[in-house]
């Protein structure tokens, strides 16, 4: 394995992504879409993550890591957040929803359990009190699902992996007219080709990566970064809304992947951690108040390029509050939780 494993330009194009999810989210309808596209930004964060868990646990489940082990430190990551964000919801809602309602979602929130009681707010979401943790339900299921099969997952199985999966979300995309899949009840059972395609290639492109058969695929970070920020930003295409899905999540960000884990940070290391740290709590933390910012342009009665240019205001003061969230909440909790004990390798790690 290469020496090197904290790949922060990496870190620098997660935070970029999650920036867009919140754009997409937080932009009303009566503004200028930035970022159209900024849902297959989950894909990317699969993809990602398949990456990084690879590089960091791959060897170690096949030698002397135990599954339990594994998912406990899975857990310690992402379970501060997931709850924190589930509080949000519960305290953005209480509005909206009476009080045993809002009882039952917060506690199946809490969970990751998929429940269809009360979701009307948010359009059927399969966790209504934080719709944006349907991916983080899936991001633990493949993770288990990784550590269970690691032992026995040669290249051939890996292949047949991303191969059916791959068939399987392309045929599922087809039906709902793109690739912007799996967090509703409607499509709901579409995450699962959704994530376990992204997650395997990730995992195949750092076996790739470590075996020096990326090395080829180079670009200065600014253009990774640049890309990703293009590929965001493409309207809506109608018709042929699905062969640009595709593209993105089977070609580009393969590519982008390979491009990033080669790339220099050349003086931009700081602001690329900056950029992972933050990027998981803005994704999280972000459904229980985007609603209610969504809606400030509006009863500021503003449209078109000034709802737009609040909306890009709003979304930097949240990236702040994320990052408060971060030191005085989620690193603190976390720490607590290893018993202050460094048991995490020094890799980055995706939402």
């Amino acid at each position: 394995m290469k020496k090197n494993i904290r790949f922060e330009v990496l870190d620098g194009l997660r935070g970029i992504a999650a920036f867009a999810v919140l754009l997409l989210h937080i932009t009303p309808g009566n503004a200028i879409a930035v970022a159209p596209h900024a849902a297959l930004a989950v894909d990317f964060f699969f993809a990602l993550s398949g990456f990084v868990i690879a590089a960091a646990y791959g060897k170690r489940l096949t030698r002397d890591m135990g599954v339990a082990a594994f998912v406990r430190l899975r857990l310690i990551r992402l379970y501060p957040l997931i709850a924190l964000g589930a509080l949000f919801g519960a305290v953005g809602y209480m509005n909206v929803y009476d009080a045993p309602v809002l009882a039952l979602l917060f506690v199946t929130g809490l969970l990751l359990i998929p429940t269809p009681f009360g979701a009307i707010s948010e359009d059927q979401t399969l966790i209504p009190i934080n719709p944006a943790s349907w991916s983080l339900l899936w991001e633990l299921l493949v993770n288990i699902l990784f550590a269970l099969i690691a032992p026995r997952l040669g290249n051939r199985l890996l292949a047949l992996i991303i191969f059916a999966s791959g068939i399987a979300l392309i045929a599922s995309g087809s039906l709902f007219g793109g690739l912007n899949i799996g967090s509703f009840w409607r499509d709901g059972w579409a995450g699962i080709p959704r994530v376990l395609f992204s997650f395997f290639a990730g995992v195949a492109l750092f076996r790739l990566y470590d075996a020096g058969k990326l090395d080829r695929f180079r670009a200065p970070a600014w253009v990774a970064a640049l890309s990703l920020c293009v590929a965001m930003m493409v309207p809506q295409l109608g018709t042929y809304n699905l062969v640009y899905d595709a593209v993105v999540v089977v070609v580009f960000f393969p590519l982008l992947l390979a491009v990033g884990a080669n790339a220099s940070v050349n003086g931009f290391g700081p602001l690329c951690n900056l950029f992972g740290a933050v990027s998981y709590p803005a994704y999280i933390l972000q459904s229980g108040i985007t609603p209610h910012l969504r809606g400030l342009p509006g009863h500021l009665h503003l449209q078109g390029a000034a709802a737009t240019v609040l909306g890009l205001l709003l979304g930097v003061l949240f990236v702040l509050f994320s990052w408060i969230a971060l030191k005085t909440f989620d690193e603190p909790v976390r720490k607590w939780l290893m018993g202050r004990r460094r048991e995490t390798p020094r890799a980055a790690t995706a939402p």
